[in-house]
């Protein structure tokens, strides 16, 4: 099985032996990167994208086409450009999800259409294969395939998509949900796909924790302000704060995912060169560093056959109540009627629950909903609590809300006469999207990454660390 996950494996840098330079790697880069950020990991994963000197950026995709244009994540990448030297477009996403797994989203608004558009042209135009790179949803990518599906597949020569709950898993994490649909579709690209799971069991997920302080404090001040810049969700000038300061560091830990299949991407092998002291190297620099003996293996891409089931259809039933009670079951997710913690859509799935019960006669005032883990969504604005909608028809209530999270929740309802009524109902776990996993198959159709040492989360710590700390020491040329 070894040679045969060998033999599968295809890396994104073509390194001649002997040779001091290592071809430049084609990359179109999707993120769901905001200011103010969502989660700062975003930022963390695009300065090694811009520090790893062999990725030939032909393009940044920032996903999420909707969100971007309420908080678009372009100051980080301009600010790594600036740091850099380095040229390259920016594009912004689809708006919404996509509706089938073969939704072309030629439908979506002509302003959201650019990064489809993007990754198509540089495909065309690439003499090399090109690889592709998403740390939020697959949308665009999904897209792109579902309106030429034969120059992908010609053109591209790895697909690293961080998503998903490794196999076995329910595929409800985060990313997932983002765009099920897009999710499920790249599965169809086949050998193409190097599937990195955010979460999984056995090692079949990506995520590790860094040390902020041993990170940042070992960049320039210029890297460590840019970090500062979306840490503090800073409103200056972006370019300018780059020479400002100095600034209090930030501290503690941070959750992390794309930093092995970003290495793994570019070419690089890990060598150790102490005890606790990593770094992701090219071949060629390691053997001149005297490190081509030290390599280590903290992590591989494994051979997995994943298939596509019918989903079992959600159960949706819920009875009249007695005069004057209420009832409610949860509803499903799809449609998109509220964000976090604005009233308006935000492009993604809300959660539903359906009441019966409701005296039509009365106006609401308030509707409070509670679940686990201290999840809380009002009607109101609280600047405290997540947002809540509602579409109402008589003695029926569809309330819709953002964050889902599996178990007991309870719905109180505030009328303007301040009677109340209250219900219970269950949020099923998340089934995500039906796939099946075969692990040691003979006939797999893509490869998954798998964390294969222990001291994974220490390794990439390190390595990232000490590719981060040359990051802007020379700007590259254009």
């Amino acid at each position: 099985m070894r040679s045969k996950v060998l033999g599968l494996l295809s890396l994104a840098a073509v390194v001649a032996c002997g040779q001091d330079l290592v071809q430049k790697v084609p990359i179109l880069y999707s993120t769901d990167l905001f200011h103010p950020h969502d989660d700062p990991d975003d930022h963390y994963d695009l300065a090694t994208l811009f520090a790893l000197d062999e990725l030939d950026i032909k393009g940044i995709i920032l996903d999420l086409g909707a969100k971007q244009k309420q908080k678009t994540g372009r100051p980080a990448v301009e600010q790594l450009i600036h740091i850099t030297g380095r040229r390259v477009p920016i594009a912004i996403g689809l708006a919404t999800p996509l509706k089938s797994r073969d939704d072309k989203a030629l439908d979506q608004p002509e302003e959201f259409q650019g990064a489809v558009q993007l990754i198509l042209d540089a495909l065309r135009e690439s003499k090399q294969k090109v690889i592709l790179f998403s740390t939020g949803s697959c949308r665009d990518i999904a897209a792109a395939f579902n309106r030429e599906p034969d120059l992908l597949r010609e053109k591209v020569r790895a697909y690293y998509p961080n998503v998903g709950d490794g196999p076995g898993g329910a595929q409800g994490e985060y990313n997932v949900t983002l765009d099920p649909r897009a999710y499920e579709r790249i599965f169809d690209m086949g050998p193409l796909l190097h599937w990195c799971p955010c979460f999984g069991k056995d090692g079949y997920g990506t995520h590790y924790v860094a040390d902020q302080p041993a990170v940042v404090g070992a960049c320039t001040p210029p890297v460590q302000n840019y970090f500062v810049y979306c840490l503090t969700q800073s409103k200056a000038d972006p370019i300018p704060f780059l020479s400002s300061g100095p600034h209090s560091l930030p501290t503690g830990k941070r959750a992390m995912w794309c930093t092995a299949p970003l290495f793994h991407a570019a070419g690089r092998r890990i060598y150790q060169r102490g005890a606790d002291d990593f770094v992701a190297l090219p071949p060629p620099e390691a053997e001149k560093a005297g490190l081509a003996d030290k390599a280590i293996e903290p992590y591989q891409f494994v051979p997995v056959r994943v298939t596509l089931t019918d989903p079992k259809p959600l159960a949706q039933k819920l009875d009249e109540p007695p005069p004057g009670k209420l009832a409610a079951a949860f509803w499903g997710r799809d449609k998109d009627k509220v964000g976090t913690g604005k009233p308006e859509p935000d492009g993604k799935p809300d959660c539903c629950v359906r009441l019966l019960g409701l005296d039509p006669a009365k106006p609401i005032r308030n509707i409070v909903l509670t679940g686990p883990r201290d999840g809380r969504w009002e009607l109101v604005e609280t600047g405290r609590w997540w947002r809540l909608a509602f579409d109402r028809e008589a003695k029926r209530l569809d309330c819709f809300f953002q964050f889902y999270e599996a178990g007991d929740h309870r719905i109180e309802i505030t009328f303007d006469d301040g009677s109340t009524q209250s219900a219970t109902f269950e949020v099923p776990q998340a089934a995500g999207p039906a796939l099946t996993f075969e692990l040691d198959t003979k006939e797999p159709n893509c490869l998954v990454f798998r964390a294969t040492d222990k001291r994974y989360g220490a390794v990439m710590t390190s390595c990232l660390k000490n590719l981060l700390r040359e990051l802007g020491r020379e700007a590259r040329q254009p």
